[in-house]
């Protein structure tokens, strides 16, 4: 057993055998713990009281009184050996020594509510035996603690606490509302309240106040507003009231709980400059991200040109040369010259893809998706990367069904498909096998280029998605490509609102898998 352990037993075990009545509440007044002598002096077993309101002990006409306890222990305030009427379960009444202290948390912040209550009936009725105090005696003694009761309670509040008559004046205040408002307390009783608010406000507060009479609900002030009051010397100051309105005789009373939040105010201001002040610096950042990614992608499109302009001239003369229309070219020449188309073409193809990735950053590509015939596009794909396939001796298979509608881009998706079955053909040993399935899965379709090759070690199969970075040797051990295929194949399927993955085992090939939207009319 640790010690937290042991230390609770024993507190458990404490407050069971107290002679006090022990409970435990919320701030609401809900019950929620009850020990023995609870049972024993207010006749309730713990399953009947836990969950009950506390004013299921209220002896009639203390209602009120509990509320107000509430409310003072809600905002920090104690109550120490108050003598209340209380009501057993039979009905009879008994009298208590009351105390209430709030319980807070680690951070200061009140979570409940403690309760011990002192069964002094016989004490009292002691008393009246020996006739120690007269019937007049004993109101008059009833009517000093009352009122002591309720002015210590006041007293004792953090807040400022104003009762307010249905004329609305003054006719409670405690010490807290004299240091808040600047006056003193003969001046604050049978003050008009209105005076305590801002010029600009006071024509139409006696109508709230008489609104929320007449409504009769406990509730806050100004709600979603920023209230101010004014002090005696005209100064104005944040605040948060709470209203609760309580019925006499000579009408409504409302009683005000009033919090100077001016601390809280500054605080929130301080943290609003810095949220602006951020968001400043955050909309800088980001325009200048946007030009320098526009000066990249001015850069991309003028290099692009500046290299393809020429290497379109070589590629064009090379192919006329090897039409040797000119006069024949011996071998070592078509060998050197064979070099140069393969080279060129090449080198093309990795600044199409530097390209391409570029203005998929930049937000510069822009996609065309419309119905289409997945198995035409798969057809035309494997058409064009066949005659690379059989120079490796790589078959080039499809799947028995392929005919289904997906939403997407046909040159887009020709690219995608093209990388897949490249890098299927370029990473599987001669005599191996690169194949196209598709399937049906929800309002999905997923297709799958799968091949006999070499293989993907488990952890790389994420990171193979990623820019610039290369898996591994081709079967004749070297590298090719510049590690941006897949990571331009990812970022298509992603802007036509689909996924891609790999699946692989070292030695037994790879699938790649990604999903297009099913168009199911």
């Amino acid at each position: 057993m640790n010690d937290r352990t042991s230390a609770e037993r024993w507190l458990a075990a404490i407050v069971e055998s107290s002679d006090d009545a022990i409970l435990g509440m919320t701030l609401t007044g809900i019950i929620t713990s009850w020990n023995a002598a609870a049972t024993r002096i207010f006749g309730y077993e713990s399953q009947e009281a836990i969950g009950q309101s506390v004013s299921l002990l209220a002896w009639p006409g203390e209602e009120e009184r509990i509320n107000l306890f509430l409310g003072i222990l809600c905002h920090g305030g104690r109550v120490d050996h108050s003598e209340v009427s209380r009501k057993h379960k039979n009905g009879k009444k008994i009298l208590v020594s009351l105390s209430l202290s709030p319980i807070v948390d680690s951070s200061g912040i009140i979570i409940g509510i403690s309760k011990i209550a002192r069964d002094i009936t016989a004490l009292e009725d002691s008393k009246l035996r020996l006739n120690l105090l007269t019937q007049q005696q004993a109101n008059a003694r009833a009517e000093i603690l009352a009122e002591r009761r309720y002015r210590e309670l006041i007293e004792n509040a953090p807040d400022a606490i104003l009762q307010v008559n249905p004329a609305g004046a003054i006719v409670i205040a405690n010490c807290t509302a004299e240091t808040m408002f600047g006056y003193t307390r003969d001046e604050l009783m049978g003050l008009g309240v209105d005076l305590l608010v801002p010029k600009a406000n006071r024509a139409a507060h006696p109508s709230h106040r008489q609104a929320f009479a007449k409504a009769g609900v406990t509730r806050p002030m100004g709600l979603e507003l920023d209230l101010f009051a004014q002090r005696k010397d005209g100064s104005k100051f944040p605040v948060e009231i709470s209203l609760s309105p309580m019925k006499m005789e000579n009408g409504v009373h409302v009683t005000a709980v009033i919090r100077d939040v001016t601390d809280r105010k500054l605080t929130e201001q301080r943290v609003r400059s810095l949220q602006e002040s951020y968001m400043t610096e955050l909309e800088a950042r980001h325009k200048e991200a946007e030009r320098l990614n526009q000066l990249k992608s001015e850069f991309m499109a003028s290099i692009s040109h500046e290299l393809r302009t020429p290497l379109h001239t070589i590629i064009g003369f090379a192919e006329l040369l090897a039409e040797q229309s000119d006069g024949e070219l011996n071998f070592k020449q078509q060998r050197f010259l064979h070099h140069i188309q393969v080279d060129s073409e090449h080198l093309l193809g990795l600044i199409n893809d530097v390209l391409d990735l570029s203005r998929i950053e930049a937000g510069g590509l822009h996609l065309h998706t419309e119905p289409l015939r997945l198995i035409k596009i798969i057809g035309e794909s494997i058409n064009a990367i066949r005659p690379y396939a059989e120079s490796k001796s790589v078959a080039i298979t499809m799947g028995d069904d392929l005919d289904f509608a997906v939403i997407a881009d046909p040159m887009r998706l020709r690219q995608i498909l093209y990388n897949l079955l490249s890098n299927g053909a370029k990473f599987t040993q001669p005599g191996g096998e690169v194949n196209v399935s598709a399937v049906v899965e929800e309002d999905k379709v997923r297709i799958t280029v799968s091949d006999t090759g070499l293989g993907i070690a488990p952890e790389e199969c994420t990171r193979i998605f990623d820019k610039f970075y290369q898996v591994g040797f081709t079967p004749v051990g070297v590298r090719e490509g510049t590690g941006l295929g897949l990571a331009i194949c990812k970022q298509l399927v992603e802007m036509q609102k689909g996924t891609i993955w790999a699946e692989s085992v070292l030695g037994k090939g790879s699938k790649f898998h990604f999903t297009l939207p099913h168009n199911q009319l």
